[in-house]
């Protein structure tokens, strides 16, 4: 873990208590939807699957908020507002070994960067 990493055991047990913690993280040096190695289709094609849009999903109201690293894990963050108004968070994390997992959900009242903290610790459970 790189030295901008809160520790898992000074935050709160649930991660829906995050909402009052303090924390930023370094963007990548190209801070931009460009740089994640998944391409805004593919995202996009993601967010079709995952939201409660479905059919109804229209890429216009997906939008690019940030890059992150967190330790040696790289981030790529969007929101997604749904047709219903609510909004969601859609995350690519490119792990240090390289693998890469897509993630949404609703950021249940977490700053981008609590949410991406909540993630890196696994702590992701809310729809």
């Amino acid at each position: 873990m790189g030295a901008n990493v809160i520790k898992r055991n000074e935050l709160p047990d649930d991660a829906a208590d995050w909402t009052k913690v303090d924390v930023s993280f370094q963007r990548l040096d190209d801070d931009s939807e460009i740089s994640c190695p998944a391409s805004r289709n593919r995202i996009f094609e993601y967010v079709r699957i995952e939201s409660a849009d479905t059919n109804k999903a229209a890429s216009d109201r997906l939008a690019f908020l940030r890059t992150a690293r967190i330790g040696k894990t790289k981030y790529w963050l969007w929101n997604y507002t749904e047709s219903d108004g609510e909004m969601t968070y859609v995350f690519f994390r490119q792990n240090p070994d390289g693998s890469t997992v897509l993630g949404l959900s609703g950021p249940n009242g977490l700053s981008p960067e609590q949410y991406l903290l909540a993630d890196y610790y696994d702590e992701i459970y809310w729809s």
